[in-house]
């Protein structure tokens, strides 16, 4: 029999994929009583400019705003189920690289949980980018959720 899951990690954003991804992040942490972290990530490559544009820098504030909000929320929810320990984190990066860093530097991490695209796939391809990269890169297992 499989060894359960201990840390989950459910990298997230505004899209329906992360949501749907969550969700099935939080019913594998009940089923295993293991911890579960949601890490949003908030892209600021974008802002590196050097004489940053007021409309970007505002950009950027409302998103991490967002951000912010949406691990309230993601709080919120968990704190009705039975998900033994549960961390909300937001960073700023670029997202595939942060994920796959967070998880290289919590080494107990087992599993992550992600959607198969993003916010920043409009067309819908199979798997975006930063999934892609996650699965290939990441030190442990990696469950995409469509």
């Amino acid at each position: 029999m499989p060894s359960p899951y201990t840390h989950i990690l459910a990298p997230v954003d505004s899209s329906a994929q992360a949501q749907a991804a969550f969700i099935e992040a939080v019913n594998i942490a009940q089923r295993h009583h293991a911890q579960l972290t949601a890490l949003y990530v908030v892209d600021d490559s974008a802002y590196h400019a050097p004489a940053m544009d007021p409309v970007l820098t505002e950009l950027l504030e409302a998103e991490a705003s967002h951000a912010q909000a949406d691990m309230r929320d993601r709080q919120r929810f968990v704190t009705t189920t039975t998900v033994p320990q549960f961390r909300a984190e937001v960073a700023y990066g670029n997202p595939k690289r942060l994920i796959e860093a967070y998880a290289k530097q919590h080494t107990d991490i087992d599993l992550i949980v992600l959607g198969a695209t993003g916010k920043d796939s409009p067309h819908r391809v199979a798997v975006g980018s930063t999934t892609s990269y996650v699965v290939d890169q990441a030190p442990c297992n990696v469950m995409v959720i469509r």
